[in-house]
């Protein structure tokens, strides 16, 4: 029995630009990943979500990027936290729909092309810019001795407001204090 070849592409145009992104994302997603690692964190904690209108990145649950390349507009939406990354001499807007997202149009021909490296920057600078969501477990001690934080949790521990105080330098307890 032999197989059928079918000529022509059966896919719709959504189908085929969210391949696009999807592509474009499992080609930069090492670097993403790398960008992670480089903070002392897990990159297991960046994760892919693709929805009916758009592909977005996380950092545990805090969005890094979206990528929009269905419809009529193509852009990046990036969360306005990070618009001081974005350089001047990309083109930006926001929109209504999302308040709290500067967006970057994209060329539907080639798409992304060179904006690897921001985004990427932003995977580096998300851990850093991650919203403290508590001041400090109980690991505080350890984590002071350590000069880091030590949570066996890594997504618990991205929440917490001192390893930020410990990534400054400042250490506020045990021996290695050195905050008066």
């Amino acid at each position: 029995m032999s197989e059928q070849i079918s000529f022509f592409d059966t896919r719709s145009e959504k189908e085929k630009k969210a391949e696009k992104e999807l592509l474009f994302l499992n080609r930069i997603f090492p670097q993403l990943k790398q960008a992670i690692k480089d903070h002392d964190e897990s990159a297991d904690l960046l994760s892919l979500n693709i929805t009916q209108g758009y592909s977005a990145v996380f950092l545990s649950s805090f969005t890094l990027f979206r990528l929009h390349f269905r419809g009529k507009q193509h852009y990046i939406s990036i969360p306005i936290v990070f618009s001081d990354l974005i350089p001047s001499s990309l083109p930006k807007k926001t929109a209504k729909s999302e308040l709290k997202y500067v967006r970057i149009p994209v060329d539907e021909k080639n798409p992304l092309e060179g904006d690897e490296s921001l985004l990427i920057d932003i995977a580096r600078e998300c851990v850093t810019r991650y919203p403290k969501e508590w001041d400090c477990c109980s690991r505080y001690m350890e984590c002071s001795d350590a000069k880091k934080c030590v949570h066996p949790d890594k997504a618990f521990a991205l929440g917490c407001g001192y390893r930020k105080v410990l990534q400054s330098g400042r250490i506020f307890y045990g021996s290695n204090r050195n905050v008066d």
